[in-house]
């Protein structure tokens, strides 16, 4: 094989000669006949255009430009060699890589953030790009163009997931001041205010509480609707309204805003978020890496 006109076969020759600056050496190195070490020798000094080994007496020295090639020839073949032992089921802490994930926002909160804070510690090297989950999402799964997706069970992948990451309860967050009083929520309470509701694409993805509702026959008095959890407890604040949202999210928010959190006063499926990838990263050991480190960082998180 020929790369800028150089026979990368002969590499081996070349670390052989200046290791050894004897052709008969040199060829015993590497398991050929001092002919075709010399042929070699021949080729490289055509390439480089220097003679790489003088005589000197009885003996062969390097010239000054084949001292300079040490260094750099020794660095590409430990390159080469680690190259070659490279297994998908081995994890390189220095790897350098990207991993593209698609995530809902509240996959990122709820562990993904953390995940991979905890992860760059290990592997400073590794890049992250992740995409939001939207209608293309299983494409991009099938297609191998993304390594993994984050999602919940009323997201149809059209795929059984490979593995759960984390599961979760609903409550509602109301304003400190104006939301209700009492500690525990009630259906006529929750019933008669108004609600800020997240929905994704393009408001037309239900969650697990809308279920909820449906089958006690309620339909929440929606007055707000937005595409993230993010601003649920900024739209919340300063009004009488009601907002549900897992868990995680609600007692992130308590952290930072003015807000109780409330019962969601309805019997409902737990929420989980499961993990899906594509079957060529089944031996990838460091998704495999980066997967562990989320369940612990969802386990930690609440």
């Amino acid at each position: 094989m020929r790369l800028n006109g150089f026979n990368l076969n002969q590499l081996v020759c070349l670390k052989a000669l200046l290791t050894e600056q004897n052709i008969t050496k040199a060829a015993e190195h590497v398991h050929l006949s001092q002919s075709a070490m010399s042929t070699t020798l021949g080729h490289l000094r055509r390439h480089f255009d220097d003679p790489l080994l003088t005589r000197s007496g009885r003996i062969h020295v390097l010239t000054p430009f084949a001292k300079s090639l040490i260094a750099p020839l020794n660095r590409m073949l430990v390159q080469a060699h680690e190259l070659a032992a490279f297994r998908p089921d081995k994890i390189r802490l220095d790897i350098e890589r990207e991993i593209r994930i698609v995530a809902s926002d509240y996959a990122i909160r709820g562990c993904l953030d953390q995940a991979i804070r905890n992860m760059r510690k290990v592997s400073p090297n590794l890049r992250f790009d992740i995409l939001p989950l939207s209608e293309r999402s299983p494409t991009l799964l099938e297609n191998g163009e993304v390594d993994l997706v984050l999602a919940g069970q009323s997201f149809d992948i059209g795929v059984p997931p490979n593995t759960s990451l984390l599961e979760d309860k609903f409550v509602c967050i109301a304003c400190l001041e104006m939301g209700p009083t009492e500690l525990d929520l009630l259906p006529q309470e929750f019933s008669k205010r108004e609600h800020v509701v997240v929905r994704y694409f393009d408001k037309q993805m239900t969650f697990e509480d809308e279920d909820a509702l449906r089958k006690k026959g309620i339909i929440r008095n929606r007055r707000i609707t937005t595409w993230s959890h993010t601003h649920v407890a900024s739209l919340v604040c300063g009004t009488p309204m009601l907002a549900t949202v897992p868990a995680r999210i609600a007692y992130n928010f308590a952290e930072r805003w003015p807000i109780k959190i409330l019962p969601f006063p309805f019997e409902h499926d737990p929420i989980r978020v499961f993990a899906y990838w594509h079957p060529s990263r089944n031996q990838d050991a460091i998704l495999a890496a980066f997967l562990s480190t989320a369940k612990s960082a969802a386990a930690l998180k609440f």
